[in-house]
């Protein structure tokens, strides 16, 4: 079996099964209506890598964007700070499931199941339509502020530069997600960032192959240090692809490792399949199909 085959088997491999669909699905409704009982609540919509397609076997969670009416977070006439709006919404959750843990990750309320699947609620309130077509929204920040985030706006944008390179932007960013649940420890990097660099840089191409795809996402990653990335929109600021410092470099590091290797593996190709396989393995730390 050669690289090329290799990966296509890698790809196969870590699609999401349909019984974890129908469970995240599941979830998602149930979440839904115990929010729409309690809350003013004008819509509720999938996002991220569940809704973009690019989410992965066993590791990826599940963002539920749900848009309340402002008068929810609303006093005196001024928007409330945006953690006692997620305490709130944390609280009714809790009152439904009560033997889950529920806990407060920056942006969302963070819901782990006992299956397995984490459930990731933003809480967001529509502020203005950009160029009057797509939605803005205020969502919390991570510090008690509120930020501007147009999710319909970025799955446009991403699934365009899919397009584009043929459907292969949506392959590499699940075999970088892959690559980073593969690492021990786990590099907390994130998946919107990791398809914003993909969509923003031009990385795939429809007659490249995935192994050159995805050296070169790497390449990227670390000729940018995982800085920040401007949203090309202006709306968002710039998209992190870590929390913390210490992450950052943790993941710097990682990657440029990876990149070393999968630059060896991309040169081996040509003539030495059995050292380019060896290079993949260690860049998904033994996890390369044979």
């Amino acid at each position: 079996m050669g690289i090329p085959q290799s990966f296509a088997k890698l790809i196969a491999r870590i699609q999401p099964s349909t019984a974890e669909v129908n469970s995240a699905n599941q979830h998602l409704s149930a979440i839904r209506t115990r929010l729409e009982t309690v809350f003013k609540v004008s819509s509720c919509r999938v996002t991220g890598s569940f809704s973009r397609g690019t989410s992965i076997y066993g590791f990826s969670d599940t963002d539920l964007f749900a848009v309340f009416r402002k008068v929810e977070f609303t006093w005196g006439g001024n928007l409330i700070n945006s953690t006692r709006a997620l305490d709130n919404i944390r609280q009714e959750l809790i009152a439904r499931y009560p033997a889950t843990p529920i806990g407060r990750d920056g942006m969302a309320i963070t819901i782990e199941f006992s299956d397995g699947q984490v459930v990731d609620v933003v809480p967001a309130l529509f502020d203005y339509m950009y160029k009057e077509r797509w939605p803005v929204y205020l969502i919390p920040d991570g510090v008690g502020g509120w930020m501007h985030s147009s999710p319909a706006l970025y799955d446009a944008y991403i699934k365009q530069a899919d397009t584009q390179s043929g459907g292969k932007l949506k392959y590499v960013a699940q075999l970088m997600k892959y690559w980073r649940d593969c690492r021990s420890p786990r590099i907390p990097l994130s998946s919107f960032h990791i398809e914003m660099v993909l969509a923003s840089e031009g990385v795939c191409k429809v007659a490249k192959p995935y192994s050159e795809c995805l050296r070169d996402l790497l390449r990227s990653l670390t000729d940018r240090n995982c800085r920040a990335i401007r949203d090309p929109y202006q709306i968002s600021g710039y998209i992190s692809a870590v929390k913390t410092a210490n992450q950052l470099e943790n993941a710097s590091a990682s990657i440029r490792n990876s990149r070393n290797h999968a630059n060896s593996a991309v040169n081996a190709e040509t003539y030495a399949v059995a050292e380019a396989r060896r290079q993949w393995q260690i860049v998904f730390n033994g996890n390369f199909p044979t």
